[in-house]
């Protein structure tokens, strides 16, 4: 393992399938979409399968290029309505928040999520006063979809950080492909959509791949994991 975790002082978390499961929403979400455009709901799985670098490309994969926008249209616009169904904090979330901020790293969300969006998730779900900053798109600020390097460099310029003390940590090779345009080191955990075997070819460091939040943070920092009766225990 190349990566020498006592020079990182900024963590960027990708947010769904890397903090959160956010994906009965968005199955839910979708189906009530297609409905109303008289198409076939698909699976829950598919939907899964589908998800990753941007609302606009999930949406493309789902139903096709021409159809895509206005299906995106009618996501956005109901997407508020149901965005709280099911969704939960991933193990060891909120244990590796605390034990990076205890060691005095600063943590941020980084994702393709629209901002809005994002930060009412992070809200709900306790997640908001565990963070210093949450990045998402569809801002004036943001116009940017992960892996644009112009959106690496104004989330990294955001927080007065460089690429060298800086680690991604994400599910997917949008992530990857985030960090790699700018210089910046990479973890994954596989979490999310992807397994690990699609994860590897994409990842500059092999090592730097884990089963979930608990693993990284005892691998890279060495945090004790919680004990029975802590409040982080529940996670696991």
């Amino acid at each position: 393992m190349a990566l020498d975790a006592e020079k990182i002082r900024t963590v960027l978390f990708d947010l769904d399938g890397t903090l959160i499961d956010n994906f009965t929403a968005i199955h839910r979400c979708y189906s009530d979409v297609a409905k109303t455009m008289g198409l076939v709901p698909k699976s829950l799985a598919a939907i899964r399968a589908a998800v990753g670098g941007s609302i606009s490309l999930t949406m493309s994969r789902l139903i096709g290029d021409e159809l895509a926008p206005e299906g995106v249209r009618r996501f956005r616009a109901h997407f508020p309505e149901v965005m709280f169904e099911g969704v939960f904090v991933l193990p060891g979330v909120k244990w590796i928040l605390r034990r990076l901020r205890e060691r005095g790293v600063r943590v941020a969300v980084f994702t393709n999520k629209d901002a809005d969006a994002t930060d009412a998730l992070l809200a709900h779900l306790g997640l908001t006063p565990l963070l210093d900053a949450a990045f998402g798109t569809g801002t004036e600020k943001m116009p940017w979809r992960k892996p644009q390097r112009e959106y690496s460099e104004a989330v990294l310029s955001a927080m007065g950080t460089v690429p060298a003390e800086t680690l991604m940590v994400g599910d997917s090779p949008f992530d990857i492909q985030a960090a790699g345009a700018v210089g910046m080191p990479v973890a994954c955990v596989a979490t999310g959509t992807h397994m690990p075997e699609t994860l590897l070819p994409a990842l500059p460091d092999p090592d730097l791949i884990f089963g979930n939040m608990f693993q990284l943070g005892d691998a890279l920092w060495r945090f004790p994991k919680p004990e029975p009766g802590d409040e982080d225990a529940a996670e696991e």
